[in-house]
């Protein structure tokens, strides 16, 4: 099985070296690599280039795409995957990699194996620790309903024997997803709604499972991932998050079960958990999902009723947000 990998940069020159030379130092190197950069203005194109000689030694094709400007990791990820699938020789395998992690040697066979274990295997996520530590960041992912918040199974917990064992996730992250070629052919790429980033991976998952593909976490495959912040705004970035976790929402607000469990979930969490900063960030994502749900594809939301529904919702709970945040002072 040949695997590809797509690793999406912006301004990281000071991670991209070492995610490259971990990936010579693989026991079974990928076919190819594709670089898509979105408009770096620091060293990070002559870092990479700087690596095609080595990579040319040991048979790894490394194809360097340039934005003109910073399309987010959402689309630039598609980019890449659009690019390594329309390819002669196609790869059988597509492995994402952000550019701040770095490969253990036997990662990608690990991924390969798992693969040929399992036909119906549509994703697979890895042991991703923080660097220089036994400190877990993922160890698969699980959705919790109703309000679809995104977790990670052993997220800054130590290591344990718990970790050792391959299980169906709900989702895994687009941090290190190694995806099947022909998956992705049937489903679709990321839904780059989604764009700049966050969720978009758990939306893939679930969509592969609704088309029969499993997702699962193998502790065999490991790597370190220094998760540099991309946003330095806070609220902004909790913001984003919201809005996307939102948009997942939307695709099962036609169950107006669903969509009663989801406000009631919701407006709980406002009045009992939320942190004033988590109620300001909620605020904003509201308004943005409510401007955004008036004009998703027909795929997301079938009708205009169910639409409407949506909107009335998240503008009722951002009603509540500015009325206990006006409260807080």
């Amino acid at each position: 099985m040949n695997i590809a990998v797509v690793i999406v940069t912006w301004n990281g020159g000071q991670h991209v070296s070492a995610c490259l030379k971990s990936l010579t130092a693989q026991t079974l190197p990928p076919q190819s690599i594709v670089v898509v950069d979105n408009s770096s203005t620091d060293q990070t194109l002559r870092t990479v280039a700087s690596s095609q000689a080595q990579l040319e030694k040991i048979g790894v094709r490394l194809v360097i795409t340039r934005n003109d400007h910073n399309r987010g990791f959402t689309c630039a990820a598609n980019q890449g995957m659009q690019y390594v699938m329309s390819q002669p020789t196609k790869p059988d395998i597509v492995v994402l990699l952000n550019q701040d992690t770095t490969v253990r040697p036997t990662c990608l066979e690990a991924l390969r194996q798992v693969f040929l274990h399992h036909t119906n295997l549509g994703a697979l996520g890895c042991k991703i620790f923080y660097p220089g530590s036994t400190t877990l960041q993922h160890a698969g992912g699980k959705l919790t309903w109703p309000r679809l918040v995104g977790e990670h199974y052993g997220h800054h917990q130590s290591d344990a024997p718990e970790f050792n064992l391959e299980k169906e996730v709900d989702f895994v992250t687009g941090a290190a997803m190694a995806l099947r070629a022909t998956a992705l052919q049937q489903v679709g790429l990321f839904n780059e709604m989604f764009s700049p980033g966050y969720y978009e991976d758990v939306d893939l998952c679930l969509r592969l499972k609704a088309h029969g593909w499993r997702i699962l976490y193998t502790p065999h495959a490991v790597l370190e991932h220094a998760e540099s912040a991309s946003f330095s705004d806070p609220v902004e970035r909790l913001a984003l998050s919201a809005r996307n976790r939102l948009l997942l929402a939307l695709a099962y607000m036609k169950n107006s079960n669903f969509q009663h469990e989801f406000a009631t979930a919701e407006l709980d969490f406002l009045q009992n958990y939320a942190q004033p900063v988590e109620r300001r960030a909620l605020s904003i994502a509201y308004g943005r999902a409510m401007l955004m749900a008036k004009r998703v594809s027909n795929h997301q939301m079938p009708s205009s009723t169910t639409a409407e529904e949506a909107i009335e919702t998240f503008a009722r709970l951002r009603r509540e947000c500015i009325r206990l945040n006006s409260q807080a002072g």
